[in-house]
């Protein structure tokens, strides 16, 4: 059996147990090729841009033939429209793939997470893709510690810390193909990421009182608001897609309830612009 798998929408957060189980399974795992500008070009503007480079990458499995799909829950089973989830990819991309990609091959849906219930769904999926219960037994014995929570994100650009945070949803935030100009244009600041896992990060941004449901809105807030309260960050940039006004209501929401002075960028925004605007915010000459 040949199974599909992403190389984007958060594939750190759920790959690294899920791949090798799947091996274990006697799968073939078929990852994409193309380049990612090739999946940004994915014709569907009134989506997200992380949105398009999805389908764009499904798109291009679909094309090579592939059984089924390993496609992540990134909300984790919370569906709400308040804050980003009035916008449909946001909520849940998962249903908004057969409208844009007819005939599609099975989906095998996992928590966009790994942690508790990643087991238990492995033997789920086990089940229906192989008829050897001891196989599956096997592969869930071989792998099972694998299936740890993710930490924080710390790419290797964000080594050099400073004083300006950013802050964005995680599919964005990790997604650094989405905004290289934007960054290159801030990393002469020092830019700073929350260092928490999503999980502390989601109840922080629980404890902020904006009613936010889906995860990935409480990991942003909670990010935005970890990195406000540390002594060596005196702003923060709060990032996402122009696409989605929900997500431009969120970020006017924690720029009201940070105690540090916020900055509000789109990926549509000129980098030097931000950058600008950051230096103002930031009192360098």
């Amino acid at each position: 059996m040949r199974i599909g798998v992403l190389d984007t929408w958060l594939p750190r957060r759920y790959q690294p147990f899920w791949l090798p189980f799947l091996r274990e399974l006697g799968a073939e795992l078929v990852a994409p090729e193309r380049p990612f500008a090739e999946a940004l070009a994915f014709e569907a503007p009134e989506l997200g841009t992380s949105a398009r480079a999805v389908l764009g990458r499904v798109a291009e499995l679909k094309e090579r033939g592939v059984d089924r799909l390993l496609f992540p829950d990134v909300q984790l089973g919370v569906e709400a429209e308040r804050g980003s989830g009035a916008c449909p990819w946001v909520r849940d991309l998962a249903a908004l793939l057969p409208l844009y990609l007819p005939g599609l091959p099975p989906l095998i849906s996992v928590p966009g997470e790994l942690g508790e219930g990643t087991l238990s769904r492995a033997a789920e999926v086990g089940a229906q893709l192989a008829e050897h219960p001891p196989k599956v037994r096997l592969a869930l014995e071989r792998t099972r510690t694998l299936a740890t929570p993710p930490g924080p994100f710390r790419p290797e650009w964000a080594a050099k810390e400073g004083p300006l945070g950013l802050a964005a949803p995680p599919y964005l935030l990790e997604e650094e193909r989405l905004y290289p100009e934007l960054r290159e244009a801030l990393l002469p600041f020092g830019l700073t990421l929350a260092d928490r896992p999503p999980a502390e990060l989601r109840a922080e941004g629980a404890r902020l009182g904006l009613r936010l449901k889906l995860p990935t809105d409480l990991e942003w807030a909670g990010a935005a608001h970890a990195l406000a309260r540390r002594h060596d960050v005196r702003a923060v940039v709060l990032l996402y897609e122009p696409e989605c006004q929900g997500s431009a209501r969120v970020a006017r929401w924690l720029a009201e309830r940070l105690p540090k002075p916020a900055i509000l960028a789109t990926l549509a925004d000129p980098p030097t612009r931000v950058a600008e605007q950051a230096k103002i915010t930031l009192g360098e000459n």
